[in-house]
Order: C-alpha cells, then structure tokens, then sequence
C-alpha cells in the first residue's frame, strides 16, 4: 500500500459549463424537480391556477402581489416562481420572510421539493461564503429575513428578483427600517422636550414627564406639530446624534431617516418617542427598487390598499385567491368564549382530589377553578397569544403554568416548544411567521384586540379616532393570528378568547363581516357554545380537540349550515380607501424628498378623494398635512403657499369639528378662531357657578369633597347624585330627568348633549340587549322633554360600570353613539374638575369680562375639561366598531 502526498495527489477537474436551457413555464416547472419522497405529490388546482395567470400575464409585471390564504401552499407557488426566473432568467432571487424562524421553514419545505435554498439569515459575517456563491451565480435561491433587505447596508442589494411572504404582515417589518424608537428609560426621552423647547405646550411636557396628579395616562399619544419639528431640527438632531450610541440598530435607523428628520412625525406618550414618515420612503432603497420585479405573497391581499402603504409602491397588480377557497377554510377551529359561560354550582363544583382525571392535574384545590384554567389543562401545549408581553405572562400566571413548562416566543424558543412534549407559548404580537400545525399544538389563547403595534396606529385610532383606516390591519391580524395553530384543510385547534375587548369585536357584525366565511361560522357556533354551563363548555371543548364522533355529527354540522349561511362584506371605507393608497404614497415621497409644494398638491388630492361621512377624521389629517406642507413651501420662498396653508387649516378644522387631537397639534391664529358652542356654553355655566352658587369657599370644598365621595363609592342612588353634581361642575346643564327609563344624568351644552347611564353596582354581569337598547334612546328621550327634534349632531351616550362585558347579543344592537366607560374614568374627571376649580378660584373673578372667560377657557383645556376633552376621555371605547 503505498501513501498519497499531497503534492502527488492528482488533481479533480470541475465538468465543462453546461449551455443554459430555458427551464419550463412556472405552471410545470413543478413536474422537473427532484422531489424528495416526503414533497407534496402535486399541485393543487388552485395553486396551478395562480402559476398560469402569472406566466401568462404577469411576468414583467414590477409589482405583483399574489394572494393564497393560510394552507392553500402559497409558500411552494412563490417558489416556484422564484426557481423559475433563477433557472430560465439566471436571476438572482431572494425569498423574504417576516422572522428567522419562518425563513428556515421555507428552506425546509423548499427542499423537500428539490428547489435549492440557502438560509442567508442571522449576521452577514457568520454566512457561508459558499452559500452566497451559489446564490450570486443564480444557482441557488436565498431565503432571509425582512430586516436584511430594509436596512443600511443591506447585504442583498443585488437580487434581480424579490419574493416577500405574508405581505399582509409587512407594514411593521418595512417600516422598522425608517422607524426610531426612544423609550422613556432613555435620557434621550426627556432631552427630546429640551430640543422642542417651547414650541410644544409646557402642559403636555408635564404630563408625559412628571410624577403628579395631572400626569397623562399611559394610552395618551400626541402627535407632535409638524412645524416645531421644522423650528428646532438642528436642536432635534443634536440630541439624538448624542445620544444614540454608535452601531446599535437605533443609530443605524436613525441614520436611515436622518437626511429628511424634518419630513418625519413625531409621536409622543409616557413609555416613549417614536419617530417615522407615515409611509415608508422605499423609493430611495436601492435593495428595495433596482430588483426587476417584486413577488408579495399574502395570505390575504385586503381592499383598503394596506399592501401599497406598507410598501410605500404603487401600483402593485394583484392576482386574487380562488373563489373556490373562499369556502375550503385552511382548518378548523372551535372558539370558546369563557366569559359567556355561566357557572352552575350543580353542576359544575370541582373539588380535586388525587384520582381526578389528569387533565386537572396543578389545579389547587377549591370549588370553582376558573373556566380558561380547566379549558387549558384539556391540553398538554398551548399558546398565549397577545399583544403585549406583561398580558400573556398575566395569562400564564392565572393559569398557574410552571416556570420550567414556559416558552417566550424568539427563534429558538418557538422550535424548542414544538419538540417539547408539554409545555406554554407565550407569543406577544406573533400574528404572523409562526406555524404551529398539527399535533405541534392544538390549543391557543388569544386575548386583546391587536389594534396598534406602535405608537402611530395608537394615535389613528384613540386620537384621530379613524378606526375605518385601521380596520383592515386589524381584522388581518386578528384572522392570521387565530390561524396559527391550523396550517392546512385537514388541520384543527381550539381558540380561547380571553378579554372583554376580543370579546366585543368578535361579536360585532361591522368587524367579522369582511373575514371569510369559514372563520365568520367558527365565530357564530363559538358564541352560541359558550353561552352555557362550565361542564358543557368543558364537554365541548373536549370533542373538538378530540374531532370525536359527537364532534363529527353534531359540530360539524352545525359550521357547515353556518357557513352556507355567511357572506363576505368588504369594509364601508375600502373602496375609497383603496383608491387614495397611491395618492398617499406619492404625496409621502414627494414631503421625504423636501418638495412641499409637491407634497401639498399631492396632499389636497388625497382629501379631495376622502368624501364618505366616515372618512371625516382621515380627511382632516390629510387637511393638516397639506396645510402644514404648503407652510414649509412658504418657508422656503413661496410666498403664495402661506395662504393656501391657512386655507387648508381651516378646512382640517372644519372637518374634524368637536375633536381635540387638531386643536392640540395645530389650532387656528386668535384671529380666525370660531369658538366652539358648547366651550362657550361651559365657560358661561362655570363663571355662573362661580359668581352664584359656589362663591363660598366652604360651599366649594363641601359640594366638591362630596361629589366625589359619590363617585368613590357603588351605591346607584348617591352614584347617580354625584354624576349629576360632576356635569354642573363641567359648566353643563346637568340634571337627572325625570320617569322611567331615563338617563341617570344628562349634561347638555349648547351644540352638544352628553348622557350617562350608570352601572355603578354591577360586578360580573355583563350588560344585556335591553340595557343596550334603554341606553341606545336617551339622547333622543331628553330632545323630547327639550321638545326638540333631535339631539345636536354629535352627541353621545355613555355606559359607567365596573364590567366592560357586553352581551354578544347587544352589540350588534348598540347605536354608533354609545359607548363604554368603567367608573375609575369617570374618577379621573372627578379629581380632574376639583383641581380645575381651585384654579380658577385662585385666578379669575366672575364678573371679569373676556379676560375671565379667557381665563377659565386655559384653565379647563389644561387640565382636559372642555366639553370635547371630556367627550374624548369617556368614549374611548365604542360598544359596536372600532
């Protein structure tokens, strides 16, 4: 046996270059891959449908979004078409997907099909140099993440073509690139007041800053104005170049916005700063736009245009799900809504014992063990899906999970749980690019209402109270995130709502009416399930996590007739909504690129298309955007612009009438200002009570100190007399009309009315269909005692309990004008009016003339009292609607 050296082994050399033939079509590509034994066989009908619509039109299209719902395989259709222009183009092609985690899931299905994958994922310095060679050449595709496409430096700046999965989901990944977060932990945080300096309101600055009593609540946003971004910039970035520490991912996305800083929002709240254009600027991305064609596949494409604002593109063409899908469904699932069930002490005392059944076991031991805890022993794997991190810990805390059975989803964690035999996922915000299908986990939680993932969809919707323009990202979150344990038609889970603002939305007809119809069955059966014994919800779970014979022959059934009976709606605003998305892209990219005379023309066309009674509040922001545009252009020496701004000022003001939010940002000069009725109405009735009734400082602190005692306590009668008491401290007309039926208190302002109906003595109840309906007729049974005719426009009715538990039943019931509020609010305002009082009772006189009312008119909006303040503090929570 002789031995081989090195410098005597002979040398291998590599075949010659084989000619590039075209490889087939999309639609048949599928037949030439090496398939591994454990790929599908074939292709589904609709899955062929899409390949032959895109090969036939859509080739050289730059932007198409194709939409395949979950389980549908719209995973191996975006591969296809991505092995197609790699092998027939020599494109180079990269497959995004929201987390690592869904990335490696691609390249494991990828696989199985014979498509050649490599996972460019984690930091660029750790991949494999002969991974990025085989993609460079176009010999293999790469999968990576959101993040290494939108960012600084992207190190796949070079694909010719870029496949986005779950699209839908896009809107928060995209933005993160072009977004700056500065906690209230920072020194940043308060140095940013500093920068602003005087041109924000002092009052605002305490309550986000300070520790006293007039300190904000935390759901307070402010949007800051745009034009003291513009007076402080070099003030602005200063403070962040100081402060944001060098390579760390906040200074490399404010590098990202730092050139146009003055083209971006500032929003505001308690826990932080966060600063962005409303629409990404992904226009000047090379990464983003030099590909020759952009693929975003999407589980649902929606109607209102999100995709186009997520993306900051348009036009983006679209190839719809199959019609015939509509009605397949991508699994089953039975909700169960606990707080509908009632507890019957015959039947449904547990007492645990040692021989209980396993499926109590770490139950303690007491009579009435809580409807969820006995649901989630009914499994050994769950998920918590939230919002936040603190509410799925909550979760997992009432439902007494050992710390060592407990999984915070990341990457690691999430394939850790799948592979565990028992054990809890606590999933905050992961609506999408988490696959949990089959036996991985057959039972989830899912709690809140995923209305804001940041502090601009918080201000949407609790300020600007445009509810319509968050509709469709919220109704998209909530259908993906139910869908996270059913993968596929032959998949199944039970969904457990938890909360009493799940609860609402699901029973609202205006919210389910847009989702498929498979899902609007599972939602019906659900809350007519769960209204019924614990041991009967218990049963029924049981069954549908077994798919049992009961299951088959009576659940089954049962969603069929639902389904057939169900309609899909599209949202009111859609349409409209739909058609302004490529008017607010372009009018986005023309203010990032500092052309405001642009971007205000581009502004006004968008209002101008926003003309449904419900677009008001949207329209009034794009007012605002124009008008605050034109003032740049006529900063900058178009001398013309500054009327325009002040025209449009007023049109902004003129369409969001009796709100707060425009008031804050950008109030009109003294001099065309039209005081609102109803401000006047309260200063007159306070400089009334002022001059009258509570001149005497002992008569002030008495009736004050004893109203809100009333408040502090349960009692309906003393309740009712301290609600009554609090409007004529508001300046109303406050009374408690007279006969059966009637409000508890009614507070009237000239041009506005404000009833309140008290449930003060309530505790678990949840409010049913006839106190809906009483509360639904107040405002219209005090026009009659006013003998009027109807009740000024914008006017509301208010529920104060304790419970925000709505009857299913009720909700669709409940007019557009009722809303919600718990007593602790109602406190709030309480505490609010007594130190607004004491201030007023130090510095004005009630015979002082305008400089009185003036006066007083600062005082009560410092300290939120206003009639549209007030309004705005108690109908945060409409009971129908967003």
């Amino acid at each position: 046996m002789t031995s081989e050296t090195p410098s005597s082994r002979r040398p291998v050399f590599p075949a010659p270059a084989r000619a590039q033939v075209a490889a087939p079509d999309p639609e048949t590509l599928f037949g030439e891959l090496p398939r591994r034994r454990d790929g599908v066989g074939a292709l589904w009908s609709h899955q062929v449908d899409q390949l032959r619509t895109y090969s036939a039109s859509h080739v050289d299209t730059p932007d198409i979004a194709l939409e395949l719902p979950t389980g549908s395989g719209k995973t191996l259709v975006g591969l296809l078409i991505g092995e197609w222009r790699r092998r027939s183009r020599r494109e180079r092609v990269v497959y995004a997907c929201p987390t690592r985690q869904l990335a490696l899931q691609v390249v494991d299905a990828g696989r199985r099909q014979g498509v050649e994958l490599h996972a460019l994922i984690d930091s660029n310095r750790d991949w494999d140099p002969r991974e990025v060679t085989a993609y460079t050449r176009s010999e293999a595709i790469a999968v990576t993440t959101y993040s290494h496409i939108f960012n600084v430096n992207s190190h796949l700046a070079d694909a010719r073509t870029l496949i986005f999965d779950d699209a839908h989901a896009a809107e928060g990944y995209v933005a993160d690139a072009w977004s700056l977060e500065i906690p209230r932990t920072s020194t940043i945080y308060n140095d940013l007041f500093d920068a602003f300096g005087d041109t924000i309101d002092s009052h605002l600055v305490t309550r986000m800053t300070g520790e006293g009593a007039d300190t904000s609540s935390w759901p307070e946003v402010r949007m800051i104005p745009i034009s003291a971004t513009a007076s402080r910039l070099n003030e602005i970035d200063a403070v962040l170049d100081a402060g944001l520490a060098a390579r760390t991912p906040p200074r490399y996305r404010f590098t990202m916005i730092r050139e146009s800083l003055v083209s971006c929002l500032f929003y505001v709240s308690r826990g932080k700063w966060y600063i962005r254009p409303m629409i990404p600027p992904t226009f000047q991305h090379a990464p983003f736009v030099d590909p020759a064609q952009r693929v975003y596949l999407s589980a649902t494409l929606g109607e209102a245009g999100e995709l186009e604002r997520a993306f900051g593109r348009s036009p983006i063409s679209r190839i719809p799900s199959p019609p015939a899908w509509e009605r397949t469904g991508s699994g089953r699932r039975f909700f169960v809504f606990p707080d509908l069930a009632k507890f019957n002490a015959a039947t449904d005392t547990v007492v645990v014992t040692p021989s209980l059944s396993d499926e109590l076991t770490g139950l303690a031991e007491l009579e009435q063990p809580s409807l969820p805890k006995r649901l989630a022993h009914l499994a050994a794997k769950r998920l918590i899906l939230t919002q936040q991190n603190e509410a799925a810990r909550n979760i997992a805390n009432d439902l007494a999970v050992p710390a060592q059975e407990r999984f915070e989803a990341s990457d690691t964690t999430v394939d850790a749980f799948k592979q565990a035999g028992r054990g809890t996922l606590l999933a905050p915000n992961r609506y999408d690019g988490m696959d949990l299908a089959d036996d991985t986990c057959r039972f989830m939680i899912m709690a809140d209402v995923p209305t804001a993932s940041h502090l601009q969809d918080r201000f949407l919707s609790s300020k600007l109270r445009a509810g319509d323009v968050l509709a469709e990202r919220i109704r998209t979150r909530v259908v993906q995130g139910a869908g996270r344990c059913t993968r596929g038609p032959q998949d199944w889970a039970v969904v457990v709502v938890e909360g009493e603002d799940l609860l609402r939305y699901l029973s609202d007809p205006d919210n389910t009416q847009s989702m498929p119809v498979e899902l609007q069955a599972e939602i019906e059966f659900g809350l007519l399930a769960s209204a019924s014994s614990f041991s009967n919800v218990v049963a029924l779970t049981r069954s549908a996590l077994a798919q049992d014979e009961d299951w088959r022959q009576h659940g089954e059934p049962s969603l069929a007739d639902g389904r057939a009976r169900a309609t899909r709606t599209p949202q009111p605003l859609a349409a409209e909504l739909a058609a302004s998305a490529p008017r607010e892209v372009a009018a986005w990219r023309a203010a990032w690129l500092g052309d405001w005379e642009a971007a205000g023309r581009a502004a006004v066309a968008v209002l101008e298309g926003l003309t449904a009674p419900r677009a008001r509040a949207y329209r009034a922001l794009w007012a605002y955007f124009a008008s605050a545009w034109f003032a740049r252009s006529a900063s900058a020496g178009n001398a013309a612009a500054m009327d325009r701004s002040a025209e449009l000022l007023t049109t902004a003001h003129r369409a969001a009438p009796g709100t707060v939010w425009l008031r804050e940002i950008q109030p009109l000069p003294a001099s065309t200002v039209v005081p609102e009725p109803s401000d006047e109405s309260a200063i007159d009735g306070i400089l009334s009570l002022l001059g009258g009734a509570l001149r005497s400082a002992a008569t002030f602190s008495t009736r004050a100190q004893t109203m809100l005692a009333q408040l502090a306590q349960d009692g309906a009668t003393p309740y009712e007399l301290g609600l009554v008491e609090l409007g004529r401290f508001l300046g109303a007309d406050s009374f408690k009309p007279a006969g059966r039926g009637q409000t508890d208190a009614a507070w009237l302002w000239d041009e506005f009315w404000l009833t309140v109906e008290a449930k003060s003595e309530q505790t678990a109840d949840r409010l049913s269909m006839d106190y809906v309906r009483k509360a639904n007729t107040h405002l219209t049974s005090v026009a009659a005692d006013r003998a009027v005719d109807e009740p000024p426009v914008g006017s509301v009715s208010v529920i104060v309990a304790h419970s925000r538990l709505v009857d299913p039943e009720a909700v669709p019931i409940a007019a557009s004008h009722l809303f919600l509020t718990t007593t602790d609010v109602v406190l709030d305002v309480g505490h609010d009016v007594h130190r607004a009082w004491a201030a007023i009772r130090t510095s004005v006189v009630a015979d002082g003339g305008e400089a009185a009312r003036a006066e007083v008119a600062r005082i009560l909006w410092e300290h939120r009292l206003l009639p549209a303040q007030v309004k705005e503090r108690l109908t945060r929570e409409p009971i129908r609607g967003l």
